[in-house]
């Protein structure tokens, strides 16, 4: 249990037990470490067909059909996850949740999950977003902890065109891909924005996962006196695309993004003695044609399981059975229907994101080149699994330092990309201690 409760900081080692201290390495090293070398020769493709004969999918065809026909509603799903909560429907003794839809104009809508404590008044404010394809209750085994706090009160919101709030279509005017950057982040900006006045808050904390961690970057950039603090959960967009800097090379594509699909919670929640930058890079293999082709075409991979019928859930297990294959069985099953939901539902924001995103999940305007201009306390956290760039984040931590401004990164050990699903004990202990710092 010793090592579930260390963790790496981007200069030296953050660990809650002295003996771990000196036994790790500190991630700020990493960015001094040799890259390997680009001489050997890339694995071979595969084709999608070969990718779909090798399924084994994890949902016998009764059951699919059966949970497709029978398929409950989003908002029936979502409460039955968050049902997992001690004062969820029902409160407790120190806290009571309310699940609210807040109207906004043009008929847009933004569903919020509300956790206020009822012991004493709220003197600060903590949003939760997100990431990609996800929802709200995906944190659900976070409010509690979180929400322990005194004096804070908790809004986890679904994003502009997820989960429960209003899916409008997505449709926006560019003349170009740097057009389009601005155009698709200002679509969940002035819905985010819009939500903050109906509520009436000042300024809050916003802790942000992947896909959200990046529109909540591009949120403090546009409104910076709304935000506290920043807490980055494996945000998406980070470094830069290296085949965009060196394009005179002409590589193909690369991503670690497929070990988001491939590797079980049993894999992300191990503890690896390895290095960050070695193990990082082995998991990136070269993109197919065929998935570039798609991206670049503004496919949603979700449109395939909307059109497969009753293999849409088949499809899904292949992602659920691997992502949540250490929880309790009950918790599993009511997260596969959750997201079988989220999956399912008529696509709108989620076709932000290849505007947002390079082929590789590469931003193509990267944080890196933007934060000089962010002058909020930020907190970057990875999991020591995680597929995303863990050197990035500590470089970034590195440069809001350079320019004055109070930044750190953190690794939650035995967690992968999902890192407050996989180690929630480890990462709500982070957030609180980052949330009791003076701003």
């Amino acid at each position: 249990m010793a090592k579930s409760d260390s963790r790496l900081s981007a200069d030296a080692v953050s660990s809650t037990t002295s003996a771990r201290q000196s036994s790790e390495s500190p991630v700020s090293d990493l960015s001094d470490s040799t890259p390997p070398s680009s001489s050997k020769s890339p694995p071979p493709r595969r084709t999608f067909m070969s990718a779909l004969a090798r399924l084994e999918l994890p949902l016998d065809f009764k059951t699919a059909m059966s949970q497709w026909w029978n398929a409950p509603s989003l908002d029936v799903t979502e409460r039955t996850v968050l049902s997992f909560l001690p004062f969820f429907p029902k409160p407790d003794a120190t806290r009571k949740a309310e699940s609210k839809m807040i109207e906004l104009s043009k008929g847009r809508s933004l569903n919020e999950f509300e956790i206020t404590r009822i012991t004493e008044p709220a003197q600060e404010e903590l949003v939760v977003l997100h990431g990609y394809g996800a929802g709200l209750a995906f944190f659900y085994r976070n409010f509690d902890g979180l929400s322990q706090l005194p004096g804070w009160r908790l809004h986890a919101l679904d994003l502009l065109g997820y989960g429960r709030s209003s899916r409008p279509k997505f449709k926006i005017r560019a003349k170009d891909k740097y057009e389009a950057v601005h155009a698709s982040e200002n679509w969940f900006i002035d819905s985010l924005e819009e939500w903050r006045e109906k509520k009436g808050i000042e300024k809050f904390t916003l802790m942000a996962h992947s896909m959200g961690g990046y529109i909540g970057v591009a949120y403090a950039l546009r409104h910076p006196e709304r935000i506290k603090k920043l807490i980055l959960v494996s945000p998406a967009g980070v470094p830069r695309d290296p085949w965009i800097v060196h394009e005179d090379e002409a590589h193909p594509p690369s991503s670690a993004l497929g070990s988001e699909f491939t590797r079980t919670q049993a894999d992300t929640t191990k503890h690896s003695t390895r290095a960050v930058d070695k193990r990082q890079t082995e998991l990136k293999r070269p993109m197919p044609n065929w998935l570039v082709f798609l991206w670049e075409r503004h496919v949603s991979p979700f449109s395939f399981v909307r059109c497969t019928g009753p293999l849409g859930p088949q499809l899904v297990s292949l992602w659920t059975s691997h992502r949540f294959s250490l929880l309790p069985t009950d918790e599993a099953n009511a997260l596969h229907q959750y997201v079988l939901g989220l999956f399912t539902a008529p696509g709108s924001g989620e076709y932000a994101i290849t505007r947002l995103l390079a082929p590789g999940a590469y931003a193509r305007i990267a944080l890196l080149d933007r934060i000089n201009e962010l002058k909020i306390p930020t907190l970057w956290m990875y999991g020591e699994n995680d597929w995303m760039d863990i050197k990035a984040g500590a470089k970034a931590a590195r440069q809001m330092r350079a320019n004055g401004v109070d930044s750190k990164c953190v690794v939650i050990e035995k967690a992968g990309h999902h890192l407050y699903l996989d180690n929630p004990r480890d990462f709500n202990d982070a957030v609180v201690e980052a949330l009791r710092q003076p701003a």
